[in-house]
């Protein structure tokens, strides 16, 4: 998975932060722990565009 996406730098992987509020949702990977590669945005896009159109 390396190709298209990593652990998050800014949580580690947990998807959460420390804040004042407490733990909250990652602002870098929104909750889920890993960041998209340039690849996995790439393909991110494409299957997006398919899916929307009815072309997948």
């Amino acid at each position: 998975m390396d190709d298209l996406e990593l652990q998050c730098w800014d949580c580690k992987g947990t998807g959460k932060v420390e804040s004042d509020e407490g733990r909250v949702p990652c602002d870098k990977c929104n909750g889920t722990g890993v960041v998209l590669t340039a690849l996995g945005q790439t393909l991110l896009a494409f299957m997006q565009k398919h899916l929307n159109h009815g072309g997948l």
